[in-house]
């Protein structure tokens, strides 16, 4: 067992792929979950896109017959697609942080970090409250919704982990990216990156990418909160 009293961004990142190698298929299998919910997203976003294009600006009576067609019931079952696609795809990748989270416990990923649904009430309701905070960021001059990204990042976890509740995930997350703000920074870029990885390809990558950036995640997560590591 480990335990590191000052965070290293470099024991995370060996942890990281030294478990992933060990734990590939089940890691691989829980991420293609989310690939393959998120290409039905993209293609459920397909109708949605031809809506807007027929109606924001129409340029032809095609276009303007095209643009009342569709508008309506078939917008709403658009839109309603996409949602349910988005609900699910958020609901898969939980299961991802979840396997990550209990690895580092020294527990085997699999499914069932998938269909559980502990604690997933307050996971919903920190994701609104992050959106919400993010959206107001936004409207403030971009700057303050990239601090909110930044200094929030470990919330999810803290709930998945511990059972905070919106709130107090916030309060925690924040604290921790305060204290380890070197080693939060590495996080971060890191992140950027592998993600920026795992979209290339058609997103294919993200089978590898999602998995490891969970690991290494979780891992400074239990650094950053001193805890062991299995």
């Amino acid at each position: 067992m480990e335990n590191q009293n000052k965070p290293s961004v470099s024991v995370a990142l060996s942890w990281a792929f030294d478990t992933f190698k060990s734990n590939a298929v089940p890691f691989i299998a829980l991420a293609a979950v989310v690939a393959v919910i998120q290409m039905a997203q993209q293609l459920s976003i397909k109708p949605l896109e031809n809506i807007l294009s027929d109606c924001v600006d129409p340029q032809s009576p095609g276009q303007v017959a095209a643009c009342n067609t569709s508008t309506g019931a078939g917008a709403f079952a658009a839109i309603a697609l996409t949602f349910i696609f988005m609900l699910l795809a958020a609901f898969a990748t939980i299961g991802v942080y979840r396997a990550a989270l209990r690895t580092t416990q020294g527990g085997e990923p699999s499914f069932q970090d998938m269909l559980t649904t502990q604690y997933l009430g307050r996971y919903i309701a920190f994701t609104i409250v992050l959106i919400l905070l993010s959206l107001a960021g936004l409207v403030l001059c971009i700057i303050p919704m990239f601090l909110v990204i930044f200094f929030l990042q470990l919330g999810p976890y803290y709930v998945l982990d511990k059972g905070y509740g919106a709130g107090t995930a916030i309060k925690a997350s924040f604290k921790a990216i305060k204290t380890y703000l070197g080693p939060a920074v590495l996080l971060t870029l890191m992140n950027i990156a592998v993600s920026l990885v795992g979209s290339m390809l058609f997103g294919i990558l993200t089978l590898v990418t999602l998995p490891f950036v969970a690991l290494f995640t979780a891992h400074m997560y239990r650094q950053f909160n001193q805890e062991a590591i299995v």
